[in-house]
Formats: C-alpha cells, structure tokens, sequence
C-alpha cells in the first residue's frame, strides 16, 4: 500500500487547475455543470504572497451564479495540487489537440504505456506514485486499458557538493571561499562541510552561466555524463570539468590534423590487405562502437560509453606519432575519426558540429547514420595463450583467435623450451581454458 494517506489536493495559489465547486448560500456545495468546464483561471491577478489565495481578490472570477437556483454564489479559490495535472500528462501529450475530454482514448491506446521514465529520486517517492494511483483512477473509470503508466524506470542520483560554512556568515558559496579556507568577508577560517546534495539553502552551488563562459557548454555536459553513471549521485569537481575540457581540446586537435579527410578517401573494406597496426585501430574502433551503443541504449551509462572513446583517441594518438602511409592508412582514420564525432555527438552536440564540418562533412552530424560494427573485424586474429606444466606457468605463446586443440597441442609441443620442459615425461592431460591458458599435466 506504501503506506498511502488521503491527499488534500487544495492549494492557495494562482498557478493551478481551479476545483470546480460553486458554494451557494441555498444549494450549499454545488459541482460546476460538466457543459461549463473547464473553470478557467483570470489573467488580471495580483500576486501578493501573503499566503491567501489571490484568486479570491478576483471579484470577476469569485461571484457567479449557482448552476441550480441561479441565485447569487461564489466560486471556490483554492486551486489544485499540480501533481493532480502532472499525474496524468503523459496521457494528455497522446493528444493535445482533443477538446472533447480529457483525451483521445484511441492515441491513448496507441501511444500508451510510457516505454522510459527518467526522473530524480523524489520523483520515485512523489510524482511515480501519485501517477500510478491516478492511472488506475483512469483505468478503473474505463479511460484507460492498462493499469501501470510507465514501462521502465531509471531514478538519476543527485549533483552533491562539500559546503563551507563561516562562523560570522554562515554557510558560504563557493566564490565567497578565499585563499587558505578562509572568508572572503571577514576572513575568518571556514569550515568545510559534508558532501550533500546541492541546495541554495546550503549555498553549495556552481553557477553553470560561469561554467559555460570559461569552458562551453559541452565541457559542462560532458562532465555531467562521465563523473558517474545516472543512478549515482554525482561529486562536483572542478578538476572534473578541466578534465572534460583537455579531453575536448585532444579531440580538435585530432581532427584538425586529418581535416578534409572525409573528401580524400572512403572507409576502408574488410576485404583490404590492411597492416598489423592499422588493424588493431580498426578493431579498437568497431569495439568502440559497439560499447557505445550498447551504454546508452542498454543501460544510460554515458560515463562507460565516453571512456570507451577516450580509449580510441589514446590508441590514435600513439599511431599518429608515427602515422602509416597510403591510401588504406587514411581510410582507417577516417573511420575512425567519423565514428568518434558521431558517438560524441549526442552528449557533446555543438563542438561535433564543427569536427563533423572539419573533417569534410557539408550535412550536420545529426543527420549522419549511427555506426555500425562488424563482427568480423572484432575477431583477434592472434592470442597469447599462458602455458602451464602441473598448474606452474612455463611460458607464453602466441596462437592463432580461432585454433583447435589440436592445433594448439602442435604448437605447443613444437615449442623449443615445452619440449625440453617435457623431456622424458608423458602428458596425461591437455586442459584448455580457452583464450586464457593450456594446462598439461604429467
């Protein structure tokens, strides 16, 4: 029941749906006629936050006229809790247009259950309960044909900072922290706070406008997805956004280093005799691919998905160094290059705009297909495999992705040290954990 209450759904406040009860000094509580809703709320109101409602200085709004007697009455001036109108939008999105009802039941067959609900933890206590209650409100009045509102369900931690505090002034923000932990105001020593979660009440705040100007946006959204993954509370730091930062400028250097590269070659075949080297970064751009897309379409883990193609730019800037020549070596970075500004385009949209047009692009990014990834590049062609004698590592040896165990049995016994490790011993088993090690036990 999770200890469910009757909800008092009255409000003094403007912002709201007016409940439709006229009182009427004959009729007593008399309901607004179906034919005369909605109640709409007045334009010209003053707010004066004295903690009445100020529907009921509306002289235009509170007199009317009782829908049974029609003698003189007054309208009610207390307005709905908003979470009775955000309890059931996802239904009303279905068709915004209806002006018949509430909404079109068939868009709402259609379009209904919602497939992800994304929301911060007090949602899951607040907003996720009082929707499903209300579904079945719907439901069992026949509105709707299901029960629960949302499919999925993925509740975001919290953006946390430590807070300082001054004895004089207490709790302090950030930019009013000196030198040495000390006041900015009168120079007394701070002390430093737990980590909680950002309030201005607490005043452990950033401001994103001073973010923004020092490093753009994207800095700033990066850091979000990558300090910790969404259902985790997230520390601010602002060696975490410097971080962000570097990485973003690597990226354009990178790019400008190949730029109009998109117009001098294709992307490379897997039919293309391609160098050892070169086909290691194919490899490494493929298994970036597919991490990437199954981070965010599998699990919304961003932070996983950007370090995978930190990992990529890491391994492009050691070839680069000593850059392989010809047509195919420039056909692998591109691929490569592309496939970085398309993965980082969702997270990073502005700064990909402009690789993406670096590189040779005259469409936006957001047009561009996702990439795909080939099984078949992702095989390793080659493996070391550890060699043991009796559980005791004797060795390493490289072996083909794909060999037998007999295939493996032959390489391993043609092995100069094996052999001579085995003089005069008869192997009475061949255990094989495959892609990790061979066991032989005399």
């Amino acid at each position: 029941t999770y200890r469910l209450r009757d909800w008092g759904i009255s409000r003094q406040r403007y912002w709201g749906a007016p409940i439709p009860i006229i009182y009427c000094p004959e009729c007593g509580i008399v309901p607004v006629p179906e034919e005369e809703l909605p109640v709409v709320l007045p334009q010209e109101v003053k707010l004066t936050g004295m903690g009445t409602s100020p529907l009921a200085y509306v002289p235009e709004f509170v007199n009317t006229n009782c829908p049974r007697c029609r003698r003189p009455a007054k309208r009610e001036t207390d307005t709905m809790d908003t979470f009775v109108e955000s309890s059931w939008y996802f239904e009303r999105f279905c068709s915004p247009r209806e002006d018949k009802g509430m909404f079109d039941q068939e868009k709402v067959k259609y379009w209904m259950p919602v497939d992800q609900y994304i929301g911060g933890i007090e949602h899951a206590i607040l907003h996720l309960l009082y929707s499903r209650f209300y579904t079945r409100v719907l439901r069992d009045f026949g509105l709707v044909n299901f029960a629960e509102p949302f499919t999925n369900l993925l509740t975001q931690g919290m953006v946390v900072k430590e807070t300082h505090r001054c004895p004089r002034h207490g709790f302090l923000f950030p930019e009013e922290v000196g030198e040495g932990l000390t006041c900015s105001k009168c120079g007394q020593k701070v002390e430093v706070g737990r980590t909680e979660k950002m309030s201005k009440s607490k005043k452990n705040v950033v401001d994103p406008d001073y973010l923004v100007e020092k490093y753009g946006a994207d800095t700033v959204r990066l850091f979000c997805l990558f300090a910790a993954p969404p259902e985790k509370d997230l520390e601010w730091s602002e060696q975490g956004v410097e971080g962000a930062y570097r990485f973003l400028q690597r990226v354009w250097r990178l790019v400008e280093d190949f730029a109009g590269i998109s117009q001098k070659v294709e992307w490379p075949s897997s039919a293309w005799d391609i160098p050892a080297d070169l086909k290691k970064v194919r490899r490494k751009t493929h298994w970036t691919i597919k991490k990437v897309t199954e981070d965010i379409e599998d699990r919304f883990h961003f932070n996983t998905a950007i370090s995978s193609i930190m990992e990529l730019v890491n391994l492009l800037y050691q070839i680069k160094e000593k850059p392989p020549e010809g047509q195919a070596a420039l056909a692998v970075f591109r691929e490569a290059l592309e496939s970085i500004v398309i993965l980082l385009s969702p997270m990073v949209p502005h700064i990909c705009e402009e690789l993406w047009e670096r590189l040779g692009q005259k469409k936006s990014v957001i047009l561009a297909p996702w990439p795909n990834y080939d099984e078949e590049v992702l095989k390793e062609e080659e493996i070391m495999l550890v060699v043991q004698i009796n559980g005791k590592l004797r060795g390493r040896i490289s072996v083909g992705a794909d060999s037998s165990d007999e295939e493996l049995k032959e390489t391993i016994f043609a092995n100069p040290r094996i052999q001579e490790l085995l003089k005069g011993k008869a192997v009475k088993r061949f255990i094989v954990v495959p892609k990790k090690l061979v066991n032989l036990v005399v």
